[in-house]
């Protein structure tokens, strides 16, 4: 990818997101997304299995009784097929689309999201100091913050190599809307299988979401010094490598099982063994693990914020305990892709100062992890 463009927008977001916290712009997101959208579908060839998916994109054809594809679910050929048929075949626009279509399912996810903590926020007045520093209740489109968030690291490595997961998580991340939600309806409930079955057509990983909508359901608040605890082991598992015989012994178990060997298969063709050991220590974990202390250290309460720090825990559990299997982060990404959003609640209780400190270390970092598998 061009560094300097992608560097060049997130400036712009910096840019944007103080304009919309003094001010109500509506659909200022409309222009970041087609943004993106463009600087997506613009990358090289070289950028990873980009070349797979132009292959796919040529060599399949518009009937949908021809399925000749067998490496990739029914879902995203049928998928394929529209885009090719709207687009005429042009490949540049195809990966538009698809990117489009990642981004306004998460935007309309996190205006859920926005809605339902905004609304819990509400019944505290205490909370109602939130307006003071960057005017969250009083503005409905409030979206370039959780937006950057998102395309920090996720946004760009779903939307610029794992294609068909990228769009699965976005299919997950709009069912937990409705699975946070304090009562559901008969709806709800329907929405949230309709959402997971249809990730699943798509790539059939999408079966970890019914545990991420399982830990959203549950009304589950430790306590601080709880979390402090279940923290802190998570570190000691992780840098001891206390698990490494665990990570072996899950995945063969798993191999072993006809009705796990799907997800199983699915995650050790990407490169041929998943219980391989692997050695040294994953940046990506210590990030996410350290801020994991800030989040659980800030005040906040909350059940949305609770529940979706569960799930981004239970990432972190599972990125210690199978830290020796290896592609373990085609599991983690699941819940750890909740990071944004969580991010996105930590940050809009902060002051000014502490604001602009934490959300550039934020951007930055995760700019980092990405760019360097993008190349």
């Amino acid at each position: 990818m061009n560094i300097i463009l992608v560097l060049l927008f997130v400036i712009g977001c910096f840019l944007f997101t103080q304009i919309e916290r003094k001010y109500v712009i509506p659909y200022l997101n409309c222009g970041f997304i087609m943004l993106f959208c463009l600087l997506l579908a613009n990358r090289s060839m070289n950028v990873p299995d980009t070349d797979a998916y132009f292959a796919h994109f040529v060599t399949t054809t518009t009937a949908f009784d021809d399925f000749g594809d067998f490496y990739f679910e029914t879902g995203f050929q049928i998928f394929v097929k529209m885009l090719k048929i709207i687009t005429r075949g042009n490949f540049v626009l195809y990966l538009g689309l698809i990117t489009l279509t990642n981004l306004l399912i998460i935007n309309y996810s996190i205006n859920l999201i926005g809605k339902l903590f905004r609304a819990e926020q509400e019944k505290n007045i205490l909370d109602f100091t939130l307006v003071d520093y960057n005017g969250f209740f009083r503005n409905p489109y409030f979206a370039i913050l959780p937006l950057t968030l998102y395309i920090a690291f996720f946004g760009i490595y779903l939307n610029a190599i794992v294609l068909r997961v990228g769009i699965t998580l976005s299919l997950v991340v709009l069912s937990s809307c409705f699975a946070i939600k304090e009562k559901k309806s008969l709806f709800d409930y329907f929405v949230i299988f309709f959402l997971i079955v249809l990730g699943y057509y798509f790539h059939s990983t999408s079966l970890i979401g019914i545990l991420i909508v399982v830990l959203l359901s549950l009304k589950v608040k430790f306590e601080k010094r709880t979390y402090l605890i279940i923290w802190f082991l998570i570190g000691l598992i992780y840098f001891t490598n206390f698990s490494a015989w665990l990570g072996n012994s899950v995945f063969s178990f798993m191999l072993s099982l006809n009705e796990l060997t799907i997800l199983a298969t699915k995650l050790s063709s990407y490169d041929g063994n998943v219980v391989q050991e692997l050695q040294g220590i994953s940046m990506k974990f210590v990030f996410f693990w350290i801020m994991g202390l800030l989040l659980i250290l800030e005040n906040v309460k909350s059940e949305i914020y609770s529940k979706y720090l569960n799930v981004y825990i239970t990432g972190l559990v599972l990125f210690a305990l199978f830290r020796s299997v290896l592609l373990i982060e085609r599991v983690t990404d699941y819940f750890l892709l909740f990071s944004f959003v969580i991010f996105y609640l930590y940050m809009i209780l902060q002051k000014p100062h502490r604001f602009w400190l934490i959300y550039i270390f934020l951007i930055a970092t995760q700019l980092v992890f990405v760019l360097r598998i993008t190349k």
